[in-house]
């Protein structure tokens, strides 16, 4: 490796690390949102209910705005894609309207526990975009399906019934599942721009670990659905253990 190609290099690198370091930014700002959430809406004194009650409806619209602002983005990014421009901006959108929307759902469904577990879910967040961007594509993939059976469990462990927030995440998990086959069918590649397709995983790329997690997200969060909240409750534990492998795998493999 000569040395236009160690700077060029170094430069993507610090690149990478730049926008891992954004997104752990914006999960600081969410977590101090969360922070005054759970001191003015979860734990208000009695004279604060009107503040309590002007809360409560900012976040019913965010729950909604959110969620249509997350749709319209994706289907932006979708177009911007097929015709060959940067997708970026609406993706960027998608994702922190979504993340807002979901975490104004879970206050207002769950309250403290939801805050409680949001605190959590920010920081994985924060540790998925990292992944993303320093670490193989692969391990963000598989990172994907535990993470979104982790918080399907979740939803099962603390719902009233089934609740369609662990049926939506199933879908997600199945999603991740389909898109993992069709890279590996088309050699890592995406179908878009036509022109110039781009190389999401390496041609050589292997799909066993990754598959792996997505086909034990599906069978763990499905079992969890139909055997009730407390397998829904060890079974959290069971998905974490499997995490930290995946961390230690794929660490060991960049080395």
């Amino acid at each position: 490796m000569d040395k236009k190609q160690r700077d060029d290099r170094r430069h993507q690198e610090d690149r990478a690390l730049t926008r891992a370091l954004l997104w752990v930014a914006a999960a600081v700002v969410l977590e101090a949102l969360l922070v005054f959430l759970n001191r003015f809406y979860i734990n208000y004194y009695v004279d604060e209910i009107e503040f309590v009650v002007l809360l409560q409806g900012v976040l019913r619209a965010v729950r909604i705005g959110g969620l249509v602002l997350a749709v319209v983005a994706f289907v932006w990014s979708v177009l911007q894609a097929r015709k060959g421009g940067k997708a970026v901006l609406p993706l960027l959108i998608c994702l922190g309207a979504g993340a807002l929307a979901v975490c104004s759902h879970v206050v207002l469904k769950y309250k403290d526990t939801g805050v409680s577990m949001l605190f959590w879910l920010v920081v994985a967040w924060a540790a998925l975009a990292v992944v993303y961007y320093l670490y193989q594509k692969e391990f963000f993939l598989g990172l994907t399906a535990a993470g979104l059976s982790v918080l399907g469990l979740w939803f099962v462990r603390f719902g009233q019934g089934l609740g369609y927030e662990a049926a939506l995440l199933l879908a997600g998990i199945l999603l991740v599942l389909a898109a993992t086959l069709w890279l590996k069918k088309a050699g890592g590649a995406l179908p878009f721009p036509k022109e110039s397709p781009i190389q999401f995983l390496p041609a050589d790329c292997s799909y066993t670990m990754t598959l792996s997690s997505c086909l034990g997200s599906l069978l763990v969060l499905a079992a969890a659905m139909a055997l009730g909240a407390t397998v829904a409750y060890y079974l959290i534990f069971v998905m974490l253990a499997w995490i930290f492998a995946l961390f230690v795998y794929y660490t060991v493999k960049m080395m």
